[in-house]
């Protein structure tokens, strides 16, 4: 008799997490682009004296911690239950 494949609660969401944040780097990727091209638009680094940082900087910045944080949380084994 065949063994019935049952799906692991803890791999899908590790699965889901690791998606997440890949994702989430990708988001990073795009609001850097973005962010390079405001800055070659003003002709200015942001940040600087003459133009505050714009949104796509501060994006750029979160996305990319939060990418790396959800990526760092889906690889880490979760605790194991102690049974009484």
């Amino acid at each position: 008799m065949r063994e019935r494949f049952t799906l692991d609660e803890d791999a899908i969401l590790r699965a889901g997490s690791a998606l997440l944040g890949l994702i989430l780097l990708a988001s990073s990727a795009v609001s850097f682009e973005l962010a390079r091209e405001h800055m070659a638009a003003l002709g200015v680094i942001c940040g600087s004296d003459q133009a505050p940082h714009c949104g796509w900087c501060y994006a750029s910045v979160g996305f990319f911690m939060t990418g790396v944080s959800t990526l760092i949380a889906a690889a880490r084994r979760a605790p194991a239950t102690q049974r009484a």
